[in-house]
């Protein structure tokens, strides 16, 4: 028997921010915030809910199918969900976008 999973395959950009921002957030200056932060690292990491869903149940040996739709930019992601024995028949490719 095989999951279907459905939902979101998406890359995740992890910021490193070192200092806090409870430092950076001035309660008399609200009215002014700005929310840009310099961070001196930025990773791209594996994510969406069936992507780290079908990625955790291969772990555990099951099979999953994977039920998504990613743009061109997610070719790479697919090709590595197979490569782990996830069935990837039924994403979606959209090279226009």
């Amino acid at each position: 028997m095989s999951i279907l999973v459905s939902g979101s395959l998406a890359f995740d950009a992890i910021a490193n921010f070192p200092g806090r921002f409870a430092d950076q957030i001035l309660a008399d200056r609200l009215h002014i915030l700005n929310v840009s932060f310099l961070v001196p690292t930025l990773r791209r990491e594996w994510g969406g809910c069936a992507g780290n869903i079908a990625y955790n149940l291969a772990l555990l040996g099951a099979r999953a199918s994977v039920v998504a739709a990613v743009g061109s930019d997610g070719r790479e992601y697919v090709e590595r969900l197979r490569g782990m024995g996830l069935n990837v028949d039924a994403v979606m490719v959209d090279d226009h976008t």
